[in-house]
């Protein structure tokens, strides 16, 4: 079971003076499996073809027990949903925050 994040997103910290991870709730989101992140912080949809070949790569065994975590550039975050579920048959499982909770909640997609 593996948690892809779409994108890497990172903040700058004043106090350290460093780039640290922008979300700290990703480690609740290792309930589901293994964080794995497809894109660099830095990845733009401006090169499509490099964009899709690396999510190609990266998903190609992407399955019924892996989720795919929406946190990035919007146009990155269709092509990756649009890769992994053509290597799932059409079907998805992404998981969404929830603030009431406090936690992540299963969203089970059926894109064809």
């Amino acid at each position: 079971m593996t948690v892809y994040v779409v994108q890497k997103q990172m903040r700058f910290d004043e106090n350290s003076g460093e780039l640290v991870p922008r979300f700290k709730t990703l480690d609740r989101a290792q309930r589901f499996g293994a964080i794995e992140y497809l894109l660099s912080p830095s990845a733009h949809p401006f090169n499509p073809e490099h964009i899709i070949g690396d999510l190609h790569d990266k998903l190609r065994e992407f399955g019924d027990q892996d989720y795919l975590l929406l946190i990035g550039n919007p146009a990155l975050i269709g092509m990756a949903a649009a890769v992994a579920s053509h290597y799932n048959g059409g079907k998805l499982k992404l998981l969404q925050w929830s603030g009431r909770q406090g936690d992540y909640a299963e969203i089970s997609v059926r894109m064809f």
